[in-house]
């Protein structure tokens, strides 16, 4: 009896078919394991420079992200923001972004860079560099440290992807059903770019014997801040603390001798 009356309701299915698939979307919809409650989440990010030098254009121009999280080898890019870890960024693969129009680029950090392999620490490095000589348009490039929940949008953005190479339309519409989409959201304005930025220098000199335009001049030199592809990134006490305090401190030393006509040096600090 049970069994007739199921074979009945699947009858009724294929004659209907493609419009009971209007029956069985809510379905899988209540079956995926998305939680409203967890919907949402907060997390810092650190935005690429952005300045000009001699009349060229650095960094990113633009700062605003508004579009759905995907993983950098997705088929479609265009207005997608880029999820993608450290080691699968490469300049090619960022040049290919632009080309495709992407709309955003978020770089996920290991917690721990100490802890990387020398190869990484290289790649890093260079890519850093790159990125920052790079040609970049408008699309904003950010990025974040590593955390459990972001690590999870990452697979989660990896696993619905996978639903583009289903064997059959039945399993794309499954995979489209159960897997977690993200939108990318920045809040706040646009960034603008200071139109004036005051750098202080300090200097000091000490006058050498003879005619001071005549004589060479020792430049001892320290910088006291760091620098760095996103500038909330740009930390370290020796970038270049110790310079500072080894400058400051020859500085007192020098001042002493050149009170001293038997200690004078020849030559101009």
């Amino acid at each position: 009896m049970l069994q007739g009356e199921f074979g009945e309701i699947l009858e009724m299915f294929r004659n209907s078919f493609p419009l009971s698939f209007l029956f069985f979307i809510p379905i899988f919809i209540i079956i995926s394991p998305v939680s409203p409650v967890n919907a949402a989440h907060e997390f810092a990010i650190y935005r690429m420079q952005q300045f000009d030098l001699q009349g060229s254009q650095f960094g990113c121009k633009s700062s605003l992200i508004n579009m759905e999280a995907r993983p950098i080898d997705a088929k479609i890019l265009t207005r997608r923001c880029i999820v993608a870890k450290l080691t699968d960024v490469t300049i090619s693969k960022y040049r290919d972004l632009i080309s495709q129009n992407a709309g955003g680029l978020l770089i996920l950090l290991p917690q721990n860079l100490s802890a990387l392999t020398e190869e990484n620490k290289q790649h890093l490095q260079s890519l850093e560099r790159d990125l920052l000589l790079e040609e970049n348009g408008v699309m904003p490039v950010y990025f974040a440290w590593e955390t459990p929940e972001l690590i999870a949008v990452y697979d989660d953005i990896n696993s619905a992807t996978a639903g583009d190479q289903a064997a059959t339309a039945v399993e794309a519409l499954f995979n489209s059903a159960s897997a977690n989409g993200f939108q990318m959201v920045i809040s706040g304005s646009q960034a603008k770019a200071l139109s004036e930025f005051q750098i202080t220098n300090i200097q000091g000199h000490l006058s050498g014997f003879g005619i001071e335009e005549q004589l060479p001049t020792i430049v001892v030199v320290a910088h006291y801040d760091a620098f760095g592809i996103a500038p909330g990134l740009s930390t370290g006490a020796d970038s270049n603390g110790s310079g500072v305090v080894a400058l400051l401190e020859l500085a007192r030393l020098l001042s002493k001798l050149y009170t001293n006509s038997r200690t004078h040096a020849k030559y101009p600090f």
